[in-house]
């Protein structure tokens, strides 16, 4: 259905309900996965890198009534971003997990260089005050790039980049840019290698090495 959606270019009128529609449901599925990581992340002695950041923030009432003003700031957003936003929310997997092989804040900073077994890239996803922060750093007329989550590199505490979209976008899907071995990916598709991999899809290039515990958060993507 996605591939099938993508094609379209910018979604014609006469279909914006139904792709809508199929947006909506992949992130309300997307979330209830997200949901269930967050909550065992802890038992397996997680910490996040950020201890004012929860692994996951659901969207409130307040979320969704920013979007909606959004929406029409940015002159358009793809609908599979404008759906995470309203069903998935923050997402933050970052930090430290002996049993994950998640050392970043520990030992030496890696040496190699994304992607690779140093980097499990753990899921981030900034919210509708993510974007509305961005939106006033603007000068007024410019193209938005959102940085919607760090790059492989800031998630390993190390100097780095972002994950990106660019917009406006009347598209079902978007590109996310910044994603090391993954040119082209789209963020449905970067979310459906995530949860398959746990939340950590950087374990995907060298599947061999993945921690055992890794087996816990894995499953079948069912959207």
């Amino acid at each position: 259905m996605w591939a099938e959606l993508r094609a379209l270019g910018p979604v014609p009128d006469d279909l914006l309900e139904d792709a809508a529609a199929v947006a909506e449901e992949t992130m309300v599925r997307v979330s209830q996965h997200v949901s269930r990581l967050a909550a065992a992340l802890p038992e397996l002695g997680w910490v996040s890198s950020d201890r004012m950041v929860r692994p996951h923030q659901p969207p409130t009432d307040s979320d969704n009534a920013l979007v909606d003003s959004l929406v029409e700031r940015v002159g358009g957003l793809p609908l599979s971003l404008e759906a995470c936003l309203r069903h998935v929310g923050e997402v933050w997997f970052a930090g430290d997990c002996d049993l994950l092989f998640l050392t970043h804040h520990q030992e030496p900073a890696p040496t190699t260089v994304p992607p690779g077994p140093d980097f499990p890239d753990p899921l981030c996803l900034g919210n509708a005050y993510h974007l509305a922060y961005e939106l006033e750093q603007l000068d007024q007329g410019d193209d938005l790039t959102f940085p919607l989550a760090p790059d492989e590199l800031r998630k390993a505490n190390l100097s780095g980049g972002t994950h990106d979209v660019r917009l406006p976008s009347l598209h079902a899907d978007v590109e996310l840019h910044g994603v090391a071995g993954r040119p082209g990916i789209t963020l449905v598709e970067y979310l459906r290698e995530s949860i398959a991999w746990g939340g950590f899809p950087g374990w995907s290039f060298e599947p061999e090495l993945a921690p055992e515990a890794l087996i816990t958060l894995r499953t079948h993507p069912d959207f």
